[in-house]
This record gives structure tokens, C-alpha cells and sequence, in this order.
């Protein structure tokens, strides 16, 4: 894909677009899920994953008795492998789960295992009637997250229940721990009917169920043990399918991945919009938005919203001025460590030091921060794992959401309050998805350190912003917005 100037507009979509490489991991998350829980226990299950008729990898999930702590429980070991093509590069990934369960099916702990490209994020999470407990460790290096739990509510480790004797009509909510965005969410569960389904020359009267979650929802067939004969997901516009079969067929890994991912799940644009990287302003309507939350209005971006559409009026503009002196205390929340941004990591905030030195104002540190991160980080596509920022720091080599988590570590090491953004960027007749970040130096600046300079041009539309959770609220929109162009010079 390329174009004149394409290194920084290769580099702005971080070798081929955040949204895109987070959805590898993402898609995998939702596939990890494993069956009902079934009267054979043990049980093992191997299952192969298409998008259409494409096979893009395997499943398995192998469940048993087991004691923990000196007491019975049951123990789930799931594992996913995919492999994707995203922005042309063949990314692959692999994530490892297991889940101790007490015999009540009542959540004691899980561990998860991320990993691609030769890097690995592990998260484990401890769960108590009051709170979850989740670490995540990277490069030796760990970061705790608490995350509350709501008084009355009954927690899952997956997004589908494993002790219920479901039948047709039956409703309910349950919250699951989701290890990517470390965040407990719903999981809303209908049994909608039964019917009969082949699978493996076989025919079932299988139970079909459907959970639905903020990520996407699965229909699930099971048999009448409680097996998973079959799963359909829907997420980033795409339906993707899971079907039982035999281990040597599931691991069979002699396939082509489909189609560009980032490609299938891009927004496509009405016109083609000259020099992309130089707008200073844009006028766009963006159909297929049913998060109204996403429509985030700013001093940057001004938002129209209608019963189908939103309307965004965006006008870039570099920050004219002095900045206010560092250590800035405003916007505490936006100096905080969180488990990926490092921004109390002693490498972290050596090196900010180190990039700063003695500049006392906030938005000439901005500038030397974004300069070292652009000038010191390489692009490499194939990364299709959520990483803390030591990682990036050492390894200096990443997506675009690496960049930005990296900034956004720099910058809140350096004293200035930084938020962490996802959204949409124009390349190539199209909106990717992407990442960069928004620093406060006296006002809200956007900056983008996969581009060359300082201007974060007006095709950059905002959906999400904070944490690196944002990514995953964005994700939502993923493959479901078309773009009208009305102005953009």
C-alpha cells in the first residue's frame, strides 16, 4: 500500500492499524470461551475458527476435576491460535487460559497467556466475594489492577454460564472477568430455541444459546450434554465461526489466512481526500454509529448527533503559546499508573527524565517526548499482543497502539496529564482504526507519535479516550461505520 510520503502515513497506521492488531488479540479472547459445562467430565473439545469458509485457526478446551488449595474443584484449560492477515503482514497470536473453579462453578482464579510475535502479557486474576485481583506481567516486570465487584452479582470467567440446566426461554445477566481490557463486564444470556445441526458427519438436537457482551455476541449450539457443537460470533462487522471436529483436522495448520482484516473491518469513505496528513479541517457523517457514547465532542472535534448518523466537524490546529510549568497538577487521573501505562516504572521515568532533561514548560517537553518516541521506535506489523510499556521500551518496536502507550507512559513520567485516544485515521480512500494520545499542557493537544511532526491532521476522528481500556470501548464500532466526506482542506 503504498503512496508518495509513506513512511509516515504507514507509520501512522503503526505498520497497519491498531484496531486491527487489537482485534487479533480480541478475536481470540472471544474464542477462548469454552463449552457449556458438560456432564463427561473430564471432557475434551477441539474446535476449528473460520471467517466465511476461510479457516484462520483452532480451539480446544479440556475440562477436570481437580483439588486447589486442598480443596475439590474443576479446572478448564483452554487454548486459541489464529493467524491473520492485517495491512498485508501475516500476524499470529496465541493465548493460553486456565480456570480454577470451585465446585459451586464459583470463579477462584485464572491465568492467561498472550502471545505473538515473540512477545508475551500474562494476567492473572484472583477472584474473592468483593473484588478481583488481576496482575499483569511483562518482561519480568508487574502491575496490579483491582477491580470491584458489584454487591449481588454473580461473577463467570467466561462469557457463558457452566453450571446452568438451561432450557428455551430461559434469561439472564452474569459478569465475566475480560483479561484484555481488565474490566468485569455483562454477559446477557437468552436460550433461544432448539434445532438440529450436523457436525462431524453427526446430527444433533442441539440448544441454542446466545450471549451477548460489549465486545459482540456468540450464538452458541450445544448438545444435550452440554457440549459445544458450534459457536457464532459477531464482532467488527464480521461473523466468525467456531465447529467441533476432530484434534487432527482442527490443528491442521496447513490454510491461508483470508482476506486483509484491516481492509474487512475499515470504514470505507464516499471520496478519496488529497493529502490526508496536511488537513486542517474535515466535515464528516459517519453512519452505523450505534454508540452514541463514541461521539465525543472537544474543543478539536464538534459533534452533530441524528437518530443514524454523527455528524463531526473537525478543525486541527497546532497549540500557539507557553505551556504551563511541569510538574502539572491538574488532571490527576490522568498522571495515574495503570497495569500498561508504566508511568511510575523506574526505566520509565528514567528515560523521560533523561528526554526532558531541564524544559520546565509542558508543551516544549510534548515536543521532545513525541520527537524521541517517533525517532526511536521502529515499525513492525506482526506484534498482535496488548503490551505494558517496558516492553516497548525495550524492545522499540511496535503498532501504533505501542506508540501510544509509550508516549502516554513518557509523558505522565514527565509530569504532564495524558489520555490515551482510539478512533479513526484517513488512508488510502479509507478510515483505519488507530491510536495516539492527547496531552494537557494548559489545554488539550492531541499528538501522534507515529507522524513526523507536531500538526495531528483533521482525518483523525476520536471514539474512545482514557486508559488503554479505550481500545476496547471503540471496539464496538469496528466494521459497522461507513464515512461521507462533505469537506476536508
Amino acid at each position: 500500500m503504498q503512496i508518495s510520503n509513506c513512511r509516515p502515513v504507514r507509520r501512522s497506521l503503526g505498520g497497519g492499524g491498531l484496531k486491527n492488531k487489537t482485534a487479533v488479540v480480541t478475536l481470540a479472547a472471544v474464542f477462548i470461551c469454552g463449552p457449556l459445562f458438560p456432564q463427561d467430565i473430564p471432557s475434551e473439545t477441539w474446535m476449528s475458527i473460520y471467517i466465511g469458509t476461510a479457516k484462520i485457526g483452532y480451539a480446544r478446551s479440556f475440562i477436570r476435576k481437580t483439588t486447589y488449595e486442598g480443596k475439590p474443584a474443576y479446572q478448564i484449560d483452554d487454548l486459541s491460535s489464529i493467524k491473520v492477515v492485517v495491512m498485508d503482514v501475516e500476524v499470529g497470536q496465541e493465548i493460553e487460559s486456565t480456570s480454577i473453579l470451585s465446585e459451586q462453578f464459583e470463579p477462584i482464579r485464572q491465568d492467561i497467556k498472550m502471545s505473538s510475535a515473540g512477545h508475551t502479557t500474562s494476567v492473572t486474576a484472583r477472584f474473592s466475594p468483593k473484588e478481583v485481583v488481576a496482575e499483569v506481567e511483562n518482561e519480568g516486570v508487574k502491575s496490579t489492577k483491582t477491580i470491584p465487584i458489584p454487591a449481588g452479582s454473580r461473577i463467570i470467567t467466561e462469557p457463558l454460564p457452566l453450571d446452568s440446566k438451561l432450557k428455551v426461554g430461559d434469561k439472564f445477566t452474569l459478569k465475566y472477568f475480560e483479561p484484555m481490557s481488565l474490566k468485569l463486564d455483562d454477559a446477557r444470556i437468552e436460550v433461544l430455541r432448539t434445532e438440529k445441526i450436523k457436525v462431524e458427519d453427526k446430527e444433533y438436537e442441539a440448544l441454542v444459546v446466545r450471549s451477548v457482551t460489549s465486545l459482540g455476541e456468540t450464538t452458541t449450539w450445544q448438545d444435550e450434554r452440554g457440549n459445544s457443537l458450534k459457536a457464532d460470533t459477531t464482532l467488527m462487522g464480521l461473523i466468525m465461526t467456531m465447529i467441533r471436529e476432530p484434534k487432527e483436522v482442527a490443528m491442521d495448520e496447513g490454510y491461508s489466512p483470508p482476506s486483509d482484516l484491516a481492509v474487512m473491518t475499515s470504514c470505507p469513505a464516499s471520496r478519496e481526500i488529497p493529502n490526508p496528513r496536511q488537513v486542517r479541517h474535515m466535515k464528516v457523517r459517519l453512519s452505523g454509529l450505534k454508540d452514541k457514547a463514541l461521539a465525543i465532542s472537544d474543543q478539536r472535534q464538534k459533534v452533530t448527533l441524528s437518530d443514524s448518523t454523527a455528524e463531526y466537524e473537525i478543525n486541527a490546529q497546532t497549540f500557539e503559546g507557553k505551556g504551563l510549568p511541569l510538574p502539572i497538577k491538574e488532571h490527576k487521573e490522568f498522571l495515574a499508573e495503570t497495569p500498561y501505562i508504566q508511568s511510575a516504572n523506574p526505566q520509565v521515568v528514567s528515560t523521560a527524565k533523561e528526554i526532558v532533561g531541564d524544559e520546565q514548560d509542558a508543551y516544549k517537553a510534548v515536543l521532545l517526548l513525541r520527537d524521541w518516541v517517533y525517532g526511536n521506535m521502529k515499525s513492525r506489523g506482526d506484534i498482535g499482543v496488548m503490551r505494558p510499556a517496558v516492553d516497548i521500551l525495550g524492545a522499540k518496536e511496535g503498532v501504533c497502539r505501542d506508540y501510544a502507550v509509550l508516549y502516554t507512559s513518557l509523558a505522565r513520567a514527565a509530569g504532564i496529564p495524558t489520555k490515551f485516544v482510539t478512533g479513526l485515521i484517513y488512508f488510502n480512500d479509507r478510515f483505519y482504526y488507530h491510536a495516539w494520545a492527547e496531552s494537557f499542557v494548559g489545554e488539550w493537544i492531541p499528538v501522534d507519535a507515529t507522524l513526523p511532526g507536531i500538526l495531528v491532521d483533521a482525518t483523525h476522528i476520536k471514539l474512545a479516550e482514557g486508559d488503554t481500556s479505550a481500545i476496547f470501548d471503540a471496539i464496538k464500532a469496528v466494521g459497522n461505520l461507513k464515512a461521507e466526506i462533505i469537506e476536508a482542506g
